[in-house]
């Protein structure tokens, strides 16, 4: 699981100011008092992961989620970015520190967690920009939109690889529930300046094609405009990378990112197994992840397009825009 490092560093120093004792392991002649105690919060409105795994390595070694606003008791606090910590019924585990508050109001945090999620409408949550639930940062130089509803994230990058579109999807799984995530029914359609759907490829095809443009990126599709109404028109992409709403971890496919390059290069790297980062159907169990890659059929004069990926009772539709070809 990645988190971005400037929240992990800013929510590490904000529990450490709260607990110095604890994380320097100073002694006193003062008898030592309880271990203290902190509030689980939420970025984007879903539980978090609780797990076995100090290092919290994928696949995630999963305990149980840990809900938004549950009160626990911190054991200690590695130069990591996990805390050992134990729960209100006795489980120890690791929870990453950013997930950690020293607020005193509990209704606070749930609030702000039931804040921060997208809300349904007609079945179908729909990416905008600054919106409850709705997250964009870069991952690996792509620009990634993310959507919360319902205790699930979908977040998802879309490249031209100049002969296919390439998606890169992921969904974690923070309901109480298994959820069911399903390729062949995940879309991606043109909406100007033509209105038609972009099929989907099947790996076995790419697994046994020679070109190498499967991992190349031509050009990364950034967030549409009619997606950026909740911000002004002079905030620019920095202006809203740096000022995040509803912050959430970054839980696309890391391999493709060792596979991915520009197409400055002209030799396709034999060892990739395209059926290993291929998304795959699968049921996630509450507190997994599953992430994967998508290819679609490519249309060079595509402008605005439209990537929904169904998961649970929700569609989750995200905008996006490329340069018009010339």
């Amino acid at each position: 699981m990645r988190v971005d490092p400037k929240y992990l560093i800013l929510s590490s120093a904000l529990l450490l100011g709260a607990l110095p004792a604890l994380a320097n392991g100073e002694t006193s002649g003062v008898a030592p008092s309880a271990p203290p105690m902190a509030v689980i919060k939420c970025p984007g409105g879903t539980p978090v992961p609780f797990t076995s795994d100090a290092e919290q390595a994928l696949p995630l070694h999963i305990i149980g989620p840990l809900s938004c606003g549950e009160s626990v008791t911190v054991l200690s606090l590695s130069e990591g970015y996990t805390a050992m910590i134990r729960t209100a019924d006795g489980q120890v585990g690791y929870v990453a520190q950013m997930y950690l508050s020293n607020e005193r109001s509990v209704a606070a945090v749930v609030k702000t967690a039931a804040d921060a999620s997208a809300a349904p409408v007609n079945g179908a949550v729909r990416w905008a920009s600054g919106a409850p639930g709705c997250d964009e940062f870069i991952s690996h130089g792509r620009h990634v939109e993310s959507i919360t509803a319902n205790g699930i994230t979908v977040q998802v990058s879309l490249q031209d690889s100049g002969w296919k579109y390439r998606a890169n999807i992921a969904v974690s799984n923070q309901s109480p529930d298994a959820v069911q995530v399903l390729p062949g029914i995940v879309t991606l359609d043109e909406l100007t300046p033509n209105l038609r759907s972009l099929l989907a490829t099947n790996p076995d095809k790419l697994a046994h094609t020679t070109t190498h443009q499967v991992f190349w990126t031509l050009e990364d599709a950034l967030p549409s405009q009619s997606a950026l109404a909740n911000y002004s028109n002079h905030a620019s992409m920095q202006d809203r990378l740096a000022n995040r709403p509803s912050p959430v971890p970054d839980y696309l496919n890391p391999q493709l990112a060792t596979v991915s390059t520009h197409h400055v290069a002209f030799e396709r790297t034999d060892s990739v197994d395209v059926h290993a980062i291929a998304l795959k159907t699968s049921s996630v169990p509450a507190g997994q992840i599953t992430a994967g890659v998508m290819w679609f059929d490519r249309d060079s004069n595509a402008h605005e397009l439209s990537l929904r990926v169904p998961v649970g009772d929700l569609v989750y539709d995200f905008s996006f825009s490329l340069e018009q070809k010339k």
